[in-house]
């Protein structure tokens, strides 16, 4: 098997838009919007303003503050421009010494009528009973009355936009509007329970549509509460990441940055300008294929730029040196931890080898995070084995202390096995075997080292040595079949830095699952010490590639392989000569002639 097969190229390691270079984005005869990268709840809304029988749809969004404008522009398109007369004409005839008010009701005739509909489409994110409801007003001193219109009112044959975590807070609120969507009929209420309206109010028939913005929990809080309210509604979700799977959806994510870009007085983007804002957000969410399209992020991002940008001016485009300019200086402003955790291992505060060879010591890639930080890093941790006589028990040291989470734990249990399956090693094994993560002393949780555990505990098995300039990280299972680990862009480049701060030799690099190199969106500093061979990285399959690389041997004997012993071969050869003293006592004691 060649190692060289799973090393990768250095244009593997970034993702990169596939957008004609002539391809002028801000010319395109239509503009996309938000909801044209949303199909699916663009569907569903245009369904649920269609269908006259609809008249609740909840919509799962995770920011309402940014989707609420972006959905009232949407209905509008959508919805009939002219907006037909409904509601009523309320008459009032005030109280005299004689006789108590009077209220009378007549179909609307004008828009100009107090309660005739208003608006199309509006928004309350947060709310009261009387901005909603609408109130009777009385004058404390002549007590004449007056009615007062609410968004039910205003918004009679339209559509109410609502936040699910306001009418969490104040669960009465939706008790009456669901009255009123199942009713259809407005009924007058005192906004005060102990105190009775001063005079009997007609009601009258409204058609209100109302869409529910809200996040899982909110959505699992109402249905515990409410356990009719998803059977009543419609449900559509405004999706938080976009596919990038083509070059028609890179195109028309494109367009959508530029549009967005010059509805809020952003310069135009470049081609290259949007590459790097693509690269950055697939770094963010770890997959090349999704990105988040969030209008709030963008516009975060847009503001950075342009700030960071001392030469901004309106006529000129952002370019990529303009973005990684401002993702440099983002890196730098939110980097204290992490350079302190790395000189740490410069100054050998902590020790991480990165030259030369060990026996049952290898570097695992972890990822740190700090509460109250924003930022993760990478950063290598020291793995260590050691191998006694004994009765085959694997001691996880973190575990058994307490410093590690099940999911470690696991992670260790499946190494072993994943072992003792591939090399059909006895039920017991006459060596005991100590693994510890070396000057760790917080708690540490995943299953991204069994990778890495697995191969320390070959090495110290096989009594064979470890490049310390090779760094691991990879979930197994039982069959020895490696898997995807998040986090991996931060992992590598943390390995890197350290590796580049000590001087890079050429002969250091890391390995890595194949199955995340979707994930892969690296810094331009590793890329440019991957292409000119300063810089390894290899995706491996299973641990016999993994072994391969590490040990420049097979794991399992090959008769098509006879230059270099198996590391198989070698672990058997051991077991079988820690095993002979043992059957030779027991002979001496039970055989005596």
């Amino acid at each position: 098997m060649n190692s060289s097969n799973q090393l990768l190229n250095w244009r593997d390691l970034r993702p990169e838009l596939n957008i004609k270079s002539d391809i002028n984005l801000l010319e395109t005869t239509k503009d996309t919007d938000f909801f044209d990268l949303q199909p699916h709840a663009g569907a569903a809304i245009e369904r649920f303003l269609k269908n006259d029988n609809s008249t609740l749809l909840l919509l799962k969004s995770e920011q309402h503050g940014q989707y609420a404008p972006l959905l009232e522009n949407f209905i509008r398109i959508n919805q009939p421009n002219e907006l037909a007369i409904k509601g009523v004409k309320y008459d009032l005839k005030q109280a005299d010494s004689f006789s108590f008010p009077e209220v009378s009701v007549e179909p609307a005739k004008s828009k100009m009528d107090n309660f005739a509909a208003k608006k199309q489409v509006a928004t309350a994110l947060y709310c009261d009973q009387s901005q909603l409801f609408g109130c009777i007003r009385v004058n404390s001193s002549s007590h004449d009355i007056m009615l007062s219109a609410g968004l039910v009112h205003q918004l009679n044959g339209g559509v109410l936009i609502l936040s699910a975590s306001n009418l969490l807070e104040r669960f009465d609120l939706w008790h009456r509007l669901k009255q009123i969507l199942t009713t259809k009929q407005f009924d007058w209420y005192s906004l005060n329970p102990l105190k009775i309206m001063p005079c009997d109010i007609p009601s009258y028939p409204v058609e209100l549509k109302i869409i529910l913005l809200a996040n899982r929990a909110e959505l699992a809080t109402l249905d515990e509460l409410d356990e009719d309210i998803l059977q009543i509604a419609d449900y559509a979700e405004i999706e938080s990441y976009f596919s990038m799977e083509n070059c028609e959806k890179q195109i028309k994510w494109a367009s959508f940055v530029q549009q967005y870009a010059r509805q809020n007085g952003f310069p135009a983007i470049k081609e290259s300008g949007l590459t790097a804002l693509y690269q950055y957000l697939a770094r963010q969410s770890e997959d090349r294929h999704l990105i988040n399209i969030s209008p709030l992020k963008l516009k975060s991002i847009l503001s950075g730029v342009v700030a960071c940008n001392k030469n901004y001016n309106q006529s000129n485009s952002l370019s990529a040196v303009d973005f990684l300019r401002y993702f440099d200086s983002l890196s730098q402003q939110q980097g204290f931890l992490r350079e302190c955790a790395y000189n740490e291992i410069l100054k050998e505060q902590i020790y991480v080898a990165t030259q030369g060879e060990i026996v049952g010591q290898i570097n695992g890639l972890s990822v740190i995070e700090y509460a109250g930080s924003p930022a993760s890093f990478g950063e290598p941790s020291r793995i260590s084995c050691i191998v006694q006589f004994g009765e085959g028990e694997i001691i996880d040291v973190e575990r058994k202390n307490e410093l590690a989470g099940n999911i470690h734990g696991k992670g260790i249990m499946i190494a072993e096995l994943c072992l003792a399956n591939i090399l059909e090693l006895p039920s017991q094994l006459p060596f005991s075997a100590s693994i510890v993560f070396e000057q760790s002393y917080s708690e540490i949780d995943g299953d991204s080292a069994s990778l890495a555990s697995f191969c320390v505990l070959v090495s110290a098995l096989a009594n064979l040595p470890l490049p310390q300039s090779i760094a691991v990280t990879g979930a197994i299972d039982q069959f020895g079949l490696v898997h995807s680990v998040g986090g991996v862009n931060e992992k590598i480049e943390g390995f890197f830095t350290i590796c580049e701060r000590r001087g890079l030799t050429g002969h250091q690099g890391v390995i890595i699952p194949t199955t995340v190199l979707n994930q892969l969106s690296l810094s331009e500093t590793v890329v440019s010490a991957v292409k000119n061979g300063k810089f390894s990285i290899w995706t491996v399959d299973d641990v016999f590639q993994a072994c391969q690389i590490l040990f420049k041997r097979p794991l399992l004997s090959d008769d098509k392989n006879t230059e270099e012993t198996s590391i198989s071969t070698l672990i058997n050869h051991r077991v079988q000569h820690r095993a002979e003293p043992k059957i030779r006592l027991f002979e001496r004691l039970f055989f005596k002639r």
